[in-house]
């Protein structure tokens, strides 16, 4: 079994069920550590307003991530049986 076919296997595995709250929290929390030190770390090669354009893009992404999986943890994933 490949790399793809383990990540796809693995992505099914969790699209499947539904999240509990301590997965959506793990995601918060994850992600807000991950666009500090991204922002950080933009802002200390690249300036400020680069650091602000990039953390607010991943802000972004990160929430529409986190809201489409509080909904599936709601609705289920029976489109993936």
């Amino acid at each position: 079994m490949g790399i793809i076919d383990r990540f796809e296997d693995e992505y099914l595995d969790v699209s499947t069920g539904r999240a509990t709250i301590r997965e959506l929290l793990e995601l918060v929390v994850g992600s807000i550590l991950f666009v500090l030190v991204a922002g950080g770390l933009t802002f200390y090669l690249l300036g400020r307003t680069i650091a602000l354009a990039v953390a607010g893009l991943l802000a972004l992404v990160f929430t529409i991530t986190i809201l489409s999986q509080a909904y599936w943890a709601l609705t289920g994933r029976d489109d993936y049986e």
